[in-house]
């Protein structure tokens, strides 16, 4: 695999080609770049397989830089720091990242994924997703879920709830479609962690946007405007009412 690293930093490469040679003794670090600019030249003289691509860079941002590609005819890893706005985007449109300073485990397990066969018109709905989203408030968001055997592109407004089974997530949206996701319902409840989303129950996560009412009845309930009713946690209840008030 032939591979271009960008960042501004030369010891993070330089441990980056280091971690190559030792754990992917079969990729070729091709060129580097420090920046947007040098990043876009070293693309387009090379045509590598992978970019591992630096976010915050002296010149402009990784983001920046892909959003001069309408489509993608290479693979990307993003490597950042422990920005928590970044890796929430990455999860969003569910793009490979590692974090500073970076671990091999971490760096392998990114790597086996590139190596995974991925339709290219989903690598380029991922990207163009992250691109889009960091021009958006929260609120006309978009992210990706992934089922067996199609990708979605659903906007986070659009997402009345979210319901635990298991090791899986339903999702269900104002259009009518419950989508069956293979991650937990605690992971998006930290990727929603600070929106209008509210952990009501151990397997309910509701978006508040479509909260209808709330009833002290059966130990409390809460009724979505889609006519569900869920379950409200009794050590939830206060928490709920103080999150309604913010709105």
């Amino acid at each position: 695999m032939r591979i271009i690293l960008i960042d501004d930093d030369a010891v993070v490469r330089d441990n980056l080609k280091t971690l190559l040679s030792i754990y992917s003794p079969e990729s070729v670090v091709i060129a580097e770049a420090d920046g947007v600019k040098t990043g876009l030249a070293c693309i387009k003289e090379y045509k590598p397989d992978l970019v591992l691509l630096d976010v915050e860079m002296k010149d402009g941002t990784g983001f920046d830089l892909l959003s001069f590609y309408g489509k993608l005819d290479f693979k990307v890893i993003f490597v950042t720091g422990h920005d928590g706005y970044a890796i929430k985007a990455f999860k969003f449109s569910a793009i490979d990242y590692v974090l500073k300073p970076i671990d091999p485990d971490d760096l392998v397990s990114a790597l086996k994924k590139v190596h995974q066969p991925e339709d290219s018109d989903e690598q380029n709905l991922k990207v163009a997703n992250l691109v889009q989203n960091k021009k958006t408030d929260f609120a006309e968001q978009k992210i990706i879920l992934k089922d067996a055997e199609t990708v979605y592109l659903v906007a986070v407004k659009n997402i009345i709830r979210c319901e635990s089974e298991t090791n899986y997530t339903r999702f269900y949206l104002v259009d009518g479609r419950v989508l069956m996701v293979s991650k937990t319902l605690k992971e998006y409840d930290m990727l929603f962690d600070d929106q209008s989303f509210f952990r009501a129950h151990q397997s309910h996560l509701i978006n508040l946007r479509h909260f209808d009412r709330y009833e002290k009845r059966d130990g409390g309930l809460v009724f979505m405007k889609d006519g569900s009713t869920l379950p409200v946690a009794v050590r939830k209840k206060e928490s709920l009412m103080a999150a309604l008030e913010k709105l």
